[in-house]
């Protein structure tokens, strides 16, 4: 077997390593934290999982319309107008397996080899990988953990060339929790204006979970032009704690949605009916809900502050948003442990906590920013005070 060129390009997650050795440790009797979860600890709300029992006890579970159900599809338009004041009609969404779905249609649909993508880092850990797949080029704008990992507009134009295609732009951030500003995005929108054939794929899947505002803001809402190059990526997996369910949606210009649903066409087909009729009801969910999420939310960040609070060596910007910090382990590295394995790098780290403390985070490369970790507050109270301990604990044996 011969197996694609592309294959040499992508790399496994250190993710899926980590999140393996925890489950490892776990079948093995052992009590694993697990701070590296990007899912919510909370279930979907009681009307949304009666909704799918409901189909599911009627039998309404046919395939549906490639780019997801009518109904569907008219309720994520008055969402879109409600919370982002922005108009898209039906046949302008498309709704896929997750947002993951969405974002490789997108590329897969527009990429030739050779094209360029702009990412920046700390970036989610699919960005660069799908884009390779696609047959892109990820090309890497690194933010500064003490500029608040804001874009640098001056940095970014030195990255555009004649091959750049799209631009893509994640807030609130995984894995930093950073929220782009209100600046930040005029200071975008200026800069795009000036090269009108690139693409911005704006990726808001933790949109519901902002806590720096009470609205959230679209680089569209700046500039109603941008909506014409514009898509537009969200889902149910975080705010609406449907994970599992694996459902996401696009927004954008009809004629890329229709080159998107060609691709889905022949891919998966039509997302997932069960879910697509729970998570109808889920948009009628009023948005109390989703405050007693961020509530919660924040309290847990709470926790976690408090607990690193007087660790000074474990320097961290704490987030604005999402349920993750992303803290440099600088200091760390290159110390040993009980003497002898010597802590290399952020994965090194990862491992040798998960493998002596039982805890498990992240490490930082996997989001193309080396030397740091990203850890999940998302975990119930008592968990995060454990873990917290059990992480410090880890630390102080470092010398």
């Amino acid at each position: 077997m011969r197996f694609s060129r592309n294959m040499e390009e992508i790399s496994i997650s250190k993710t899926a390593e980590v999140a393996d050795l925890a489950l490892s440790l776990k079948e093995k009797g052992h009590k694993v934290i697990n701070m590296a979860s990007g899912e919510l600890s909370f279930r979907p709300a009681s009307t949304v999982r009666r909704k799918a029992c409901r189909v599911i006890n009627k039998g309404e579970t046919l395939y549906t319309q490639v780019a997801g159900l009518n109904e569907l599809r008219q309720l994520l338009s008055d969402k879109l107008k409600k919370d982002l004041a922005v108009d898209y009609k039906s046949d302008e969404i498309i709704v896929s397996n997750g947002g993951k779905q969405v974002i490789y249609n997108a590329l897969q649909s527009t990429i030739n080899r050779g094209d360029e993508v702009i990412i920046v880092s700390p970036y989610w850990v699919s960005y660069p990988e799908i884009i390779k797949l696609c047959g892109g080029k990820p090309k890497v704008l690194h933010s500064k953990r003490e500029e608040g990992f804001s874009i640098n507009t001056k940095k970014l134009e030195k990255l555009i060339t004649s091959k750049t295609k799209w631009l893509i732009l994640n807030s609130p951030n995984n894995p930093t929790g950073a929220v782009y500003s209100f600046e930040t995005l005029k200071n975008l929108t200026e800069l795009l204006r000036k090269y009108p054939e690139i693409w911005i794929l704006s990726d808001d899947i933790y949109e519901k979970l902002n806590f720096s505002s009470k609205k959230s803001i679209n680089i569209i809402n700046l500039d109603k032009r941008l909506k014409e190059r514009s898509l537009i990526v969200n889902g149910f997996s975080k705010g609406y704690c449907m994970t599992g369910w694996r459902l996401g949606y696009g927004a954008g210009p009809k004629l890329l949605i229709e080159a998107m649903k060609k691709i889905q066409s022949q891919s998966t087909s039509a997302p997932n009916t069960i879910a697509q009729k729970a998570a109808i009801e889920a948009l009628r969910l009023d948005n109390s809900y989703f405050e007693e999420i961020k509530s919660s939310l924040i309290k847990r960040k709470a926790v976690v502050t408090s607990a690193f609070s007087d660790f000074q060596s474990f320097g961290s910007n704490f987030s604005q948003g999402a349920f993750y910090i992303f803290p440099s382990i600088k200091r760390f590295l290159g110390k040993r442990l009980n003497g002898r394995d010597i802590i290399v790098d952020d994965t090194s780290f990862c491992l040798h906590l998960l493998s002596t403390e039982y805890v498990a985070v992240v490490p930082g490369s996997s989001f193309g920013s080396k030397d740091s970790i990203r850890i999940s507050y998302a975990l119930s109270e008592k968990d995060l005070r454990i873990g917290c301990k059990r992480i410090k604990r880890f630390c102080k044996k470092l010398v």
